[in-house]
């Protein structure tokens, strides 16, 4: 446990990727045994130097995890000053560091690495990494992509939503990563793909998808041997497309701002190993209740064990997970399975019932209507009028009362009053500030569809 007092602490383990490696080969017991020692720490040092966590886990520090508050994107955002462990970080300041980080690139306090998500979901939120905790969130990703094979020599492309470099390593002579900003025009990236001619590819999986169609379009002319997907949701359709294209497999991982990548596929591809030993991953319903495998969760509450500058104690996310009901991966390795992805809380539609109450409506929904038409992107908008659906590279055969229909008939399927559709044949989806396509954009909240 020498390890885990060291990274608490602030200190540069030797090397954290090796260490973290050995965790491979343990058994489910020493796992969970590792993962309570260090939760354990994790509590000690935010109840030691977060005025903040010492309020709101006050007459509960000596309880489970399960027992604690939950912990969402406002509230941290609004005590802010008082969950960061260090008394000279101020949110203002920070949001001062940020207003001119692209003139001047340079660490926060000559310490800290500031990262903000894009607010897709909401209120933007601010996150700051000493420079142990920016070793180890590379070294997540560093073990994902050593699932997939990569040769740390190779050649390798990032379409990226950071402004920022990810922390690397590199040896003299090796090759950084080319980086792509994901909100650039599709054609700057295909030229600058074209340009690098990688042997990696790294990006979301909206993003790999309309790549996927450039290089069948023959403006992209790549051969990558590995590719990795995150940042938002692969369906099955999108992941046959890439895969078809480049005739290679995908790994797909599960990463977020908040506590880098949570999770991994493995070369058996029976889903998503959960990085354990670096977070506590909690899928639950609406109400905060745990879900047993094989049931979709109405959100995440992630639990980062190595974050002490902020600490993240059952931090809510929006993601929609399905755990695997599978106890083991034929790798042998002891972490917990997720089976999917689903996506986002954004990407849900709440859609009013007959009976005067509202349903969910999961994207996946929409893939098995669009799978079966002939057409290049999709997008679902709900606005207070209805449905706009937003239609890319569809056939000119394809009649706008043929989406229509496909769409009515199966959401009268799932008991829900069927809105008006409009169908919008159009160049490009609408994107996020940091450059994903989502497959539903809701603006309307699930109390207005009542």
């Amino acid at each position: 446990m020498e390890a885990i007092a060291n990274e608490q602490q602030g200190q540069q383990a030797p090397n954290l990727f090796v260490e973290y490696a050995r965790h491979e080969r343990w058994t489910r017991q020493q796992l969970m045994e590792y993962q309570a020692q260090a939760l354990r720490l994790c509590r000690e040092y935010a109840y030691a130097h977060s005025p903040f966590y010492q309020h709101f886990h006050r007459g509960l520090m000596d309880r489970p995890l399960q027992d604690l508050p939950v912990l969402t994107k406002a509230m941290m955002m609004e005590h802010f000053d008082d969950v960061v462990t260090d008394r000279a970080i101020h949110l203002h300041d920070v949001r001062q560091h940020l207003a001119h980080a692209d003139a001047t690139p340079q660490l926060f306090l000559d310490r800290y690495q500031v990262v903000a998500t894009s607010g897709s979901t909401g209120q933007p939120a601010i996150f700051l990494s000493d420079r142990t905790e920016v070793a180890l969130e590379g070294s997540t990703f560093v073990r994902a992509q050593s699932w997939g094979g990569v040769n740390p020599a190779a050649k390798s492309a990032l379409v990226t939503a950071l402004r920022a470099a990810p922390p690397t390593s590199l040896k003299e002579g090796q090759q950084g990563p080319l980086i792509l900003l994901a909100a650039l025009p599709v054609g700057t990236l295909v030229q600058g793909l074209n340009a690098w001619q990688p042997e990696t590819l790294v990006a979301h999986s909206s993003i790999c998808s309309v790549l996927a169609g450039e290089q069948q379009k023959g403006r992209l002319h790549i051969a990558p041997r590995v590719i990795f997907c995150a940042g938002d949701t692969l369906t099955e359709d999108m992941r046959k497309r890439i895969e078809e294209t480049w005739q290679t497999r995908i790994f797909m991982t599960y990463g977020t701002t908040e506590g880098s990548a949570l999770a991994g596929e493995c070369s058996f591809h029976r889903g998503l190993h959960i990085f354990e030993d670096y977070s506590i991953v909690e899928v639950v319903d609406e109400h905060n209740q745990p879900l047993p495998p094989g049931v979709s969760g109405g959100k995440v509450l992630l639990t980062v064990l190595f974050r002490h500058t902020q600490p993240l104690i059952r931090y809510e996310l929006s993601d929609l997970v399905r755990p695997s009901t599978d106890d083991a991966c034929p790798c042998g390795r002891p972490f917990a399975l997720i089976e999917t992805i689903e996506g986002r809380m954004i990407e849900v539609l709440y859609l009013p019932s007959p009976a005067g109450g509202v349903e969910r409506i999961s994207p996946y929904l929409f893939t098995r209507v669009f799978n079966k038409l002939p057409v290049g992107g999709w997008q679902i908008v709900h606005e207070q009028d209805g449905l706009h659906i937003l239609l890319t590279g569809a056939s000119a055969d394809l009649r706008d009362e043929q989406v229509k229909e496909s769409i009515r008939e199966t959401l009268a399927l799932q008991g829900v009053l069927v809105p008006n559709i409009e169908i919008c044949r159009v160049a490009t989806l609408n994107q996020t500030a940091k450059g994903k396509s989502p497959m539903v954009i809701s603006r309307v909240s699930p109390q207005a569809s009542c």
